[in-house]
């Protein structure tokens, strides 16, 4: 009787695991060969900016490229450059997520693993260059894109906060900072501690939203080496 009543103790575990597995799903992107459907964008700066004064003045730049040499081995990444001439950049990658649940709560956990050359502990324009530059990541049920407001500034249609604060649709991950010795590019890895619980769409759909919000006033150039986000049903 007793090794009956293990078994199914046992059964029952199981059981429990295997619903808890089915309510996760997983998604990982390492950008190893290209793009994977990212795309790049720029926010929180003048909307009457000219084609030119975003290469110039702000040096906005953005590509899948290889990490740069200091890192070994060698593997590609979407570098984001830009600077933050505005006080206020908001530099981001995103995606739509398919295949979810329609209509469902979901839990999300952001993992993202950087290349950065930014130390702590340092001074720099208007904000530290590691500190200063704060990493979030988001989810909603629409594409995020820029509005013009009625200061004529290209503002986000999410609420992701500003600078070091948060926002309803966005965590915080941490900063761009690697350490007070650091003078090269270094990989660094960032999540959040608490998930961002957020809902589908009716055909199952969620946007992510990745990105940094500077308060730092110079030249910034990350690279996104590797993504994990993971959903799991409420």
């Amino acid at each position: 009787m007793r090794y009956i009543y293990i078994l199914l103790c046992l059964a029952l575990l199981v059981n429990l695991c295997s619903k808890d597995d089915n309510r996760k799903i997983g998604f990982t992107y390492n950008f190893e060969t290209g793009m994977d459907e990212w795309t790049v964008g720029y926010s929180d700066y003048p909307a009457g900016l000219s084609a030119d004064d975003s290469l110039t003045l702000y040096e906005m730049s953005y590509g899948h490229s290889f990490l740069p040499p200091t890192i070994v081995p060698p593997q590609g990444g979407i570098r984001v450059r830009g600077h933050n001439r505005s006080d206020d950049l908001f530099m981001f990658i995103k995606k739509e997520i398919n295949g979810l649940s329609t209509d469902t709560y979901y839990a999300v956990s952001f993992e993202i693993e950087i290349a950065s050359n930014a130390p702590t502990n340092a001074s720099g324009i208007g904000g530290a260059p590691g500190e200063g530059v704060t990493i979030k990541a988001g989810a909603v049920d629409h594409e995020p894109e820029n509005i013009i407001d009625a200061g004529n500034w290209y503002r986000l249609n999410i609420d992701k906060g500003n600078q070091q604060q948060g926002g309803e649709d966005v965590a915080i991950l941490g900063n761009i900072g690697v350490s007070d010795t650091t003078t090269v590019y270094t990989l660094i890895e960032r999540k959040n501690s608490i998930p961002l619980v957020k809902k589908s769409d009716s055909s199952g759909n969620l946007w992510v939203i990745i990105g940094t919000d500077s308060g730092f006033e110079g030249l910034t150039e990350l690279y996104y080496s590797a993504v994990k986000i993971v959903f799991e049903e409420q």
